[in-house]
């Protein structure tokens, strides 16, 4: 990974490449190839049953146990109900829960190029004045581009489907060559939240059902394995009896601190690489250069990014 400050030149970057500390400070895999592992692990487990294209009609939130009906009048008893739905969950819709919001008065503009030169396997961040942009790995002369821009620059013509591939080579100084769109360019508002509540009753909030946090550092993904690193700590400790409310408290507990720290945290860098003037520059310039001169800072950062994520 390197990481580039308004330009893309190595005076203003911090790079974080593995055989420097023989440990990757993240990995890109695309979304249907984690359903693909998925679902081949659900097929095989005799204990689970898989409803596809399925939605919730009602919920019954009992006393240590759930009921559910689905569309198709289908009963469904269980000890507890696992929200994994997303950040527009309907089951807290139902339920009416409120979220804390951060909105980051920017928009995200998702889409694949190809490239003519390598990517070498690296991704790469750059932090314009506009938001940053990311170029993430799919092959070595495919990368999925996530570009977040402020609203006030949503206007400008280099972030058209016209002319986004002549900018993002100009940004980078024709490193990559000629670039092309391979893909539709999706947009969307960037809105960060927590919610109010991680479980009410056995019903428990998971991954971007519960938070969701800036992509500027692809921490999304972490947190969700986050979650249910500690959904499993708290099975296999036992505290309470299971069909307790009681039961996965300590995940509510737990995770809504480390979630909630997390998207402070990544608005806080965000807040810091936008800001326009001469002072701020300075400092995360020199900042910058220190933590690129140093293995163990940046050594750190990695272990942080990381996390609460046992099996990296």
């Amino acid at each position: 990974m390197h990481l580039y400050y308004r330009e893309y030149n190595k005076d203003r970057f911090i790079n974080f490449r593995k055989k420097d500390f023989k440990k990757n400070i993240g990995y890109i895999v695309q979304s249907n190839s984690i359903t693909e592992v998925l679902e081949k692990n659900i097929q095989k487990d005799k204990n689970i049953t898989f409803y596809d294209n399925c939605t919730i009609k009602s919920i019954n939130n009992f006393t240590g146990s759930i009921e559910l009906i689905t569309i198709n009048d289908e009963l469904i008893k269980s000890k507890y109900l696992f929200s994994c739905e997303g950040s527009k969950s309907n089951i807290k819709k139902t339920l009416g829960f409120e979220n804390s919001y951060d909105n980051y008065d920017s928009k995200a503009i998702v889409f694949d190029i190809k490239h003519e030169k390598s990517n070498k396997n690296s991704a790469i961040q750059i932090f314009l004045e506009s938001g940053p942009i990311a170029f993430l790995p799919m092959t070595p002369n495919k990368s999925s581009m996530v570009v977040s821009v402020k609203n006030k620059f949503t206007d400008n013509q280099h972030f058209n489907e016209k002319n986004i591939c002549n900018y993002l080579e100009k940004i980078t100084n024709n490193s990559f060559g000629k670039i092309e769109l391979i893909s539709d360019i999706i947009l969307f508002d960037l809105i960060g939240f927590d919610s109010e509540n991680y479980k009410n009753g056995n019903i428990i909030f998971v991954g971007d059902s519960a938070h969701s946090v800036h992509p500027l550092a692809g921490m999304g993904l972490n947190l969700g394995i986050s979650d249910v690193i500690e959904v499993n700590k708290n099975i296999e400790e036992n505290i309470y009896k299971f069909g307790s409310t009681r039961f996965f408290s300590n995940y509510a507990r737990r995770q809504k601190i480390i979630n909630k720290k997390a998207r402070q945290q990544l608005k806080l860098i965000e807040k810091i690489y936008s800001i326009e003037n001469n002072v701020t520059k300075r400092f995360v310039n020199i900042a910058m250069k220190n933590i690129q001169k140093s293995n163990f800072l940046k050594e750190k950062i990695i272990d942080h990014a990381n996390n609460n994520i046992s099996f990296f």
